[in-house]
């Protein structure tokens, strides 16, 4: 991690028995930099995935850099502050980049000036860098998300139920998706879905849910996929699922869980 200091420059003028002039520089006291986990290139936009480690911060701006030479560079601010400290920030924004184009990020967080012995001074850090391919690569990265679970919050006991699954892929296509769900408390699967009807999943039946390897997300795809549960008991249960791949870019996504309370029939 780098650390940039701008520094500025501060006139002190005072009348004492004549006139003084004074030229000061001074720099904010060291802070600990931003860490950018994951860039991902759709353009013109940009989506980045940064952890706030700075307690001071006024702002943070993405710093993008063409690969291999040519083109401008692009700052664009993603975030103002950020509340606390050590909070995963994710951001989508235009930052008008080329498309068919690899870039290099960074994020720079800016610390408001800081009144001294010498005047208000302000600092910008640097984050580490995170290159990434365009979204048309074929190495380019992929995130793959659990969007959302649906079904009934209060199901009789005694009877089958629904839950809907949904699913996203908003990078690259992703090859060789699995996909698990599983069940808690008064729910439990009846069946497993069919192999292959759902993006080309082959799911079996595992542990209290089901598993499905195999599957095949393009870029930008929303899927679903049902469990048919039965409500096996009144009282607290749970719908868990999550989704992975290799190369999945912001794995903070993954997984949802939908609670339920099964009531008498």
């Amino acid at each position: 991690m780098t650390r940039v200091t701008r520094a500025r420059w501060l006139v002190r003028a005072s009348m004492a028995g004549g006139m003084a002039c004074g030229l000061a520089v001074g720099l904010a006291t060291p802070a600990s930099s931003t860490a950018l986990i994951s860039l991902q290139l759709d353009a013109p936009d940009v989506t980045v995935s940064f952890r706030d480690t700075e307690t001071r911060d006024g702002s943070h701006w993405v710093v993008l850099t063409p690969q291999g030479g040519g083109g401008s560079t692009r700052r664009v601010q993603v975030a103002g502050q950020v509340p606390s400290v050590n909070r995963t920030v994710v951001r989508t924004v235009n930052a008008g980049i080329r498309p068919d184009t690899g870039y290099c990020a960074v994020i720079e967080t800016v610390i408001p000036p800081e009144e001294g012995p010498m005047g208000a001074f302000g600092t910008t850090m640097e984050s580490n860098k995170v290159c990434a391919e365009p979204a048309s690569s074929p190495s380019a990265a992929t995130d793959v998300s659990i969007t959302t679970i649906e079904g009934e919050a209060n199901p009789p006991v005694g009877t089958n139920r629904n839950y809907w699954v949904y699913f996203t892929n908003a990078g690259a296509e992703a090859k060789n998706v699995t996909v698990d769900v599983q069940t808690s408390g008064s729910l439990t699967m009846r069946r497993p879905p069919e192999s292959g009807t759902f993006n080309g999943l082959q799911c079996a039946a595992s542990g209290s849910g089901f598993h499905c390897t195999g599957g095949t997300l393009p870029k930008g795809v929303k899927g679903q996929i049902p469990l048919l549960a039965m409500v096996k008991s009144q009282g607290p249960g749970a719908v868990h699922a999550s989704i992975s791949v290799a190369g999945d870019t912001v794995p903070g996504n993954n997984s949802q869980a939908l609670g339920v309370i099964a009531v008498p029939r």
